[in-house]
C-alpha cells in the first residue's frame, strides 16, 4: 500500500468515526430533550397545581378556630373537607404522572414494532402493567429503581381515592395502606378513610417529580440502546 493510499484509508477511518460520534451525540441529544422536556413539563404542571394546593389551605384550613370542633357542619368544614378537596389534587398530580409514562410506552411500540405485548394486553393497576410491558419488552426492570417504589406508594393511595373513596378497608391494598397509616405517612378518620394534609400533597409533588426526571431518564437510555441496536442490526 503506498503513502496516497494509506491516507485515503486513515481519512475514511477518521470520517466514519466522526460519522459514528455525530450518530452518538444526535441519539444523546433527542433523548436529553425528551427527559428536558418532561421535565418541564411536569414543574409547570405541577406548579399550576401548587396554586390549587395553597387555596384549599388558606380558604379552608386558615378559617380553623383555636378549639377544634368534631360536630356537624363545623367539624366537617375543618377536618374532612379540606381532605377531599385535596384527593381532586392528587389525581391530578396522577394524569400528569400517567401521561408522561404513557409516552414512553408509545416509543417504545415505535421502536419494537415486534413487541410481544401492548400495554392494554396486562391487567391490574396501571403503573404494574407498565413494569411488565417494559420487563417483556424491553428486558428491563424498573421496579429496582427507588424512584419506582416510591412512586408505587403514590398509585396505591391513588387507587383507592378513585377506587375506594379513600376508604381503605375497601382497597385490595387495605394492609400496606394501614402500614403507611401506622407510619404516621397520611392519618386516618374514624371509619378508615384516608386524611390528606398539605404535607402529604407536597410529598408527592416530589415523588412525581423525581420519577419523570430521574425514573424516566433510565427508560428513556433503554430505549437508546435497543434503537441503537437496531442501527447496527441495519
Amino acid at each position: 500500500m503506498d503513502s496516497m493510499d494509506e491516507l485515503n484509508e486513515n481519512s475514511d477511518s477518521e470520517s466514519l468515526f466522526q460519522q459514528m460520534l455525530e450518530k452518538y451525540y444526535a441519539s444523546h441529544d433527542k433523548y436529553s430533550i425528551r427527559i428536558s422536556w418532561h421535565t418541564q413539563h411536569a414543574f409547570e404542571n405541577i406548579l399550576d397545581l401548587k396554586g390549587f394546593r395553597h387555596s384549599i389551605s388558606k380558604n379552608l384550613e386558615e378559617e380553623k378556630i383555636e378549639e377544634p370542633i368534631t360536630s356537624f357542619p363545623l367539624g366537617y368544614f375543618q377536618i374532612e373537607q379540606p381532605s377531599r378537596i385535596r384527593y381532586a389534587y392528587l389525581i391530578f398530580l396522577f394524569t400528569i404522572l400517567e401521561r408522561r409514562v404513557r409516552a414512553v410506552v408509545k416509543l417504545t411500540l415505535e421502536l419494537k414494532k415486534d413487541a410481544p405485548k401492548e400495554l392494554s394486553d396486562y391487567k391490574g393497576a396501571f403503573l404494574d402493567r407498565v413494569r411488565q410491558f417494559m420487563l417483556d419488552n424491553m428486558d428491563f426492570d424498573i421496579s429496582t429503581y427507588a424512584e419506582w417504589q416510591q412512586v408505587m406508594l403514590f398509585q396505591k393511595v391513588r387507587d383507592c381515592i378513585i377506587h375506594c373513596g379513600g376508604n381503605i378497608h375497601e382497597s385490595r391494598d387495605k394492609n400496606y395502606l394501614q402500614s403507611l397509616a401506622d407510619k404516621g405517612i397520611f392519618e386516618l378518620n374514624g371509619n378508615g378513610y384516608i386524611r390528606i394534609n398539605k404535607d402529604f400533597c407536597g410529598e408527592m409533588e416530589s415523588i412525581v417529580h423525581s420519577f419523570i426526571s430521574v425514573g424516566l431518564e433510565k427508560l428513556y437510555y433503554k430505549l437508546w440502546d435497543i434503537e441503537s441496536q437496531g442501527d447496527t442490526n441495519n
